[in-house]
């Protein structure tokens, strides 16, 4: 893919409106929310990152009176899409990337209802001792997860830098895997969650950062849009719930992050021990917390009244396809539905 086609979407020309948000992962897990009287249920798969927190807070703050949401974790976007196909779970947060390559393989029909957040900013590549630059990552072993938007970070950097063909090994792992094989000396590198990016450096003193998503120029920056999705089926079913959560998402959820992020951070924290990560502070959180652009109801009706979702998600589809990631672009414009934002 030529470079203005990488270009051609970035964090400007997506994201108007103030920033706020974050990322981190947890072991699966089983966990409900605040429940109410006599409201509809929606059982919520979900990735531990901030961004995707918000939908947590929602339910922990009341901001959804008519609907109780009970949350199952997912480890990364690929078991989650199984959980929502198998019909455990009515709708998942997720990155773009392995739903792409679901819907590409004709595996799940999907609908991405809303986003979460622009997470670009929070990718990283993180090497070992020695290591000084990417090209230092030629024929090293690099742990990422195999069709995630880790790796299409992966790939858009590498691209970037002229070393596409670089010879080097990609060891598919989930994050806490990849993490874990890092600090053991199993592997050269790898992308790691935001949070886990500290517990390294930890174990690791001498490890070192070879990519940055954050400091590449916000013109080139990759467009990587974590997604609120669900199935036509359960769309269909449990619109007026489907509605109201992300009603109250993009508008309390938001609205606290911006007005009150201090409390906002405090039920992060609160959120993050409920579901096992005991050892998360405020001062982890709240970086990770504000490192997304989320969007408020006019920004989000905004992204979907400009196609700016489908644009990003183009982009990665043409990426992977162009490297063999994925067969071809999926059929966006069934997969990006409007029928929620519209009713907002």
């Amino acid at each position: 893919m030529s470079t203005d086609k990488q270009n051609r979407l970035t964090r400007r020309g997506v994201l108007k409106g103030a920033a706020a948000s974050g990322v981190a992962l947890a072991a699966p897990n089983f966990f409900i929310g605040k429940a109410h009287a006599a409201n509809e249920t929606l059982r919520v798969g979900i990735i531990p990152a901030y961004s995707f927190g918000i939908y947590w807070l929602v339910q922990d703050q009341g901001f959804a009176p008519g609907v109780d949401m009970e949350f199952s974790v997912f480890p990364s976007g690929p078991p989650a899409i199984e959980a929502m196909v198998g019909g455990s779970v009515d709708a998942i947060t997720v990155g773009a990337v392995p739903p792409l390559a679901a819907m590409a393989r004709k595996v799940a029909d999907l609908r991405a209802i809303s986003v979460c957040g622009d997470a670009s900013g929070l990718y990283t590549i993180v090497g070992r001792e020695g290591l000084g630059s990417l090209t230092d990552l030629e024929g090293k072993r690099i742990a990422v997860t195999s069709g995630s938007n880790f790796d299409f970070f992966l790939d858009t950097v590498l691209n970037a830098e002229g070393l596409a063909d670089m010879p080097l090994t990609r060891i598919n792992m989930e994050p806490i895997d990849a993490q874990a094989a890092m600090i053991a000396g199993a592997v050269d590198a790898t992308v790691p969650l935001a949070t886990s990016r500290k517990l390294i450096f930890d174990k690791m003193p001498g490890a070192v950062m070879l990519a940055e998503g954050a400091k590449m120029p916000i013109e080139s920056r990759p467009s990587i849009m974590d997604i609120f999705m669900t199935t036509q089926q359960t769309l269909d079913a449990k619109q007026d719930a489907l509605r109201q959560v992300v009603e109250a998402f993009h508008s309390k959820g938001v609205a606290m992050v911006r007005e009150d992020n201090a409390e906002v951070v405090a039920r992060m924290v609160a959120w993050q021990q409920k579901i096992g990560r005991a050892g998360v502070t405020a001062e982890e959180v709240e970086p990770l917390l504000n490192g997304y652009f989320y969007f408020d109801i006019p920004e989000i009706k905004d992204v979907f009244a400009k196609d700016q979702l489908k644009q990003s998600l183009l982009i990665q589809s043409e990426f992977l396809a162009e490297n063999d990631k994925i067969s071809a672009v999926p059929d966006l414009d069934t997969m990006v539905t409007n029928q929620i934002i519209e009713q907002l």
